[in-house]
């Protein structure tokens, strides 16, 4: 029996507001709430939420999550104009599928596959 109906990541964010541009603009998500140090982005039934940290040493960042999507190459393509492509994310052919990476104002680290 599963008793884990579902998982979300929590980010870190320096600037609540540039993380907000960032998820609505370049994947598709829309605020669903705000607070001082808190923010939720929501698409559909998938949420990221966001925690406020003064500093980050952005080297040191070892968030990271794993996204599936329909369309994997008009969204490498936006997100190549975008300029958020991780230096070594460029879209690849693995043995476990297509993918490539990116990073979001404070590098936190997204792996997006095809579905």
């Amino acid at each position: 029996m599963n008793i884990i109906h579902r998982i979300l990541p929590i980010f870190v964010s320096t600037n609540l507001e540039a993380t907000e541009v960032f998820y609505s603009t370049v994947l598709g998500f829309r605020t669903d709430g705000k607070h001082d140090d808190y923010l939720i982005m929501v698409q559909g039934a998938m949420q990221i939420h966001f925690s406020k940290v003064t500093h980050l040493d952005q080297s040191l960042n070892y968030c990271a999550c794993y996204i599936g999507v329909a369309d994997l190459d008009t969204l490498y393509e936006k997100c190549l104009a975008a300029k958020c492509v991780h230096p070594n994310g460029q879209l690849q052919t693995l043995p476990w599928g297509r993918e490539f990476s990116i990073i979001d104002p404070d590098y936190n680290l997204i792996k997006v596959a095809a579905n």
